[in-house]
């Protein structure tokens, strides 16, 4: 019997692990799909941008509950759901004849993936025990680091036959998962009780009233428009010169960014439980602003200057790996009666923070190109700074 409960559990944690990098995936293609759908949908490419929040949105929103409907009503009905849902919108994204229809499965599937992202990372750390938490943790920021970069990569080379088999293979994932989830459901335990409405917002105004819960929120939207926002205005400014700089270069730019992220995440993990949090944060804030000092005086979107941003790119892609999953451990260590609402408020807090991106960096990049951008970035990172720090300074956090 333990045996079989063992062999559930990790087939638990193997599902938890390639649907968590099903999210960044779907969102991130869009990076290398500029070109092909405003040919498709004949619009200019930037026009294409609006995919981007029409995602994030509704995907962060529905973060800020689901994860605390999970504390509540139990992991795996919330998870269904959303699969459900998410699965709806890549049918229509894969059948899309006009910007407005692929707008729509976009809003699907945020909402969908929406109920099942913060909810994969507290049912994670409700089958693993404490000591093994930061492991599982940094593992998890890694393979959504790895869906960030091999994304796009992915993409520029199966849009040489369609991009609609994107969107495809998307489904077949997604389908896989339903069938997983709904196998295993009633071999495990979970986490349900009979309260309502009351305790849910009970739950979420508890939490959010904390010092350290408010600069945990705070630090996953600056993260945001650190990290992911480098990768998106990069990737533009890459679209807006494809005679340069190709899709197929791009894409593996992107990768590798990805490639650091997943190297990151990993460490993390690992370094947490062999030494502290502390040692982790220095490390990523110094490779945040190693990344912003070569962007700044090196960064360009010609040939001359690629390796250069290349190499910036390397060093953000590493500051995120650490920064995300520091405040996904974070998140699952402040309050472990409420890991799901935490989990909620901290994923919610980072995509739309993602979904912002290109609403607030567009006027800068406008006026001033990609440099005026990578600027911003670097004040966005000063102020990152001082959240983590405060946050660490208030967290109090055990790793051992």
């Amino acid at each position: 019997m333990k045996t079989d409960q063992k062999k559930t559990s990790k087939l638990v944690e193997v599902i938890i692990f390639i649907l968590f990098a099903l999210g960044p995936l779907t969102g991130n293609v869009i990076l290398v799909l500029f070109g092909v759908l405003s040919l498709e949908f004949s619009v200019i490419p930037r026009a294409i941008l609006i995919a981007i929040p029409s995602f994030m949105f509704p995907f962060a929103i529905v973060q800020l509950f689901s994860g605390a409907i999970s504390d509540i009503k139990g992991r795996f009905p919330v998870i269904l759901l959303g699969l459900f849902i998410f699965g709806i919108g890549m049918i229509l994204a894969s059948l899309s004849f006009s910007l407005m229809a692929f707008i729509i499965a976009n809003v699907l599937a945020g909402i969908g993936f929406g109920f099942v992202n913060p909810v994969l990372i507290a049912l994670l750390t409700d089958i693993v025990p404490g000591p093994k938490i930061s492991k599982k943790i940094g593992l998890l920021g890694a393979v959504a680091n790895l869906g960030v970069g091999f994304g796009p990569l992915i993409a520029g080379q199966i849009i040489n036959l369609s991009w609609r088999y994107l969107y495809v293979i998307f489904l077949s994932i997604t389908v896989l998962g339903i069938l997983i989830i709904f196998t295993i459901r009633k071999s495990q335990s979970a986490t349900k009780s009979d309260d309502g409405i009351r305790t849910f917002f009970s739950h979420l105004a508890q939490e959010i009233r904390r010092l350290p819960v408010i600069l945990l929120v705070i630090s996953a939207f600056l993260i945001s428009h650190t990290s992911i926002a480098t990768i998106i205005w990069t990737s533009q400014s890459f679209a807006e010169v494809p005679e340069v700089i190709p899709v197929a270069i791009s894409g593996l730019i992107i990768a590798l960014f990805g490639l650091m992220g997943f190297l990151a995440g990993i460490l993390t993990g690992f370094i947490i439980k062999k030494k502290d949090v502390k040692f982790v944060l220095v490390v990523g804030l110094i490779s945040l602003f190693i990344a912003d000092i070569f962007l700044i005086i090196f960064g360009d979107n010609s040939f001359e200057a690629l390796i250069l941003t290349s190499i910036g790119l390397l060093f953000m892609g590493f500051a995120g790996g650490i920064l995300v999953t520091l405040v996904m451990f974070f998140s699952q260590t402040l309050s472990r009666e409420r890991r799901g609402a935490l989990a909620g408020l901290t994923t919610a807090s980072l995509f739309i923070g993602n979904a912002f991106v290109p609403m607030t960096f567009k006027p800068f990049y406008d006026s001033g190109g990609i440099f005026l951008v990578y600027l911003i970035i670097l004040i966005a990172s000063v102020l990152l700074l001082a959240a983590l720090l405060i946050l660490y300074k208030f967290a109090k956090i055990k790793t051992k």
